[in-house]
Parts: C-alpha cells; sequence; structure tokens
C-alpha cells in the first residue's frame, strides 16, 4: 500500500504550504489523481484521517479527490480515447501502440482553510 506513503507526503507538502502562509488550520484538500497514476482513491479516503493526526493543521480537514482521466493518442491512427475504458486499446483501430497524454499525475490543486 504505497498509497499511505504518498499520504504522508502529500500532507508534508500541504504543512509546508500552511507554513509559507502563516495559515492555522486547513479545512480541506483538493486533489486530482489520475485514472493511471496507479493510485487508489478509495485507500487515500480510508487513511487520510490516520495520516493527518499526525499533522495538526490537517486534523478534521476532509480529503477531496478528482479522478482525471487517462488519455491517450493511438500512435497508429492517432484516435484520441480513454486507456481504462478501452483497457488500453485503440477503439478505432484496436493497436496498443500510444501516447499517454494524460492522467498519470497525483497533484495536490488547492488548499481550503
Amino acid at each position: 500500500m504505497h498509497e499511505v506513503g504518498m499520504l504522508v507526503e502529500i500532507a508534508k507538502s500541504a504543512l509546508e504550504i500552511v507554513e509559507q502562509n502563516k495559515l492555522e488550520q486547513v479545512k480541506y484538500l483538493d486533489l486530482d489523481v489520475g485514472e493511471l497514476s496507479g493510485v487508489v482513491p478509495e485507500i487515500f479516503e480510508q487513511y487520510y484521517s490516520l495520516v493527518t493526526e499526525e499533522f495538526p493543521a490537517l486534523k478534521g480537514s476532509k480529503l477531496r479527490i478528482r479522478t482525471i482521466t487517462g488519455e491517450a493518442l493511438c500512435s497508429d491512427c492517432n484516435a484520441l480515447y480513454n486507456v481504462m475504458k478501452h483497457e488500453g486499446q485503440c477503439p478505432r483501430c484496436r493497436s496498443r501502440f500510444k501516447t499517454v497524454l494524460g492522467g498519470t499525475d497525483i497533484v495536490l490543486k488547492q488548499l481550503g482553510y
């Protein structure tokens, strides 16, 4: 479960923002999680409150996750498609050769205070 380690790093990043901006308490964290990031958002949600217990400024805050679609461009026919929905295969020509355009990142988008 690498998600817990990632949550700790996200919490540390949020804490840096809290300290830089002299904030006292965070109400929520907005996180964009790509479908192709290898992260299970449900595990983030399950362990978030446990991780934030160690960070007083984050304790009691909510984690709001937005899933970013894994998009790809087919290398053979130039079709744009959702990688997960089509199981990595171009729906037009059935090729598996592609350039992934998005949906691989995890980004802390916003802190609410």
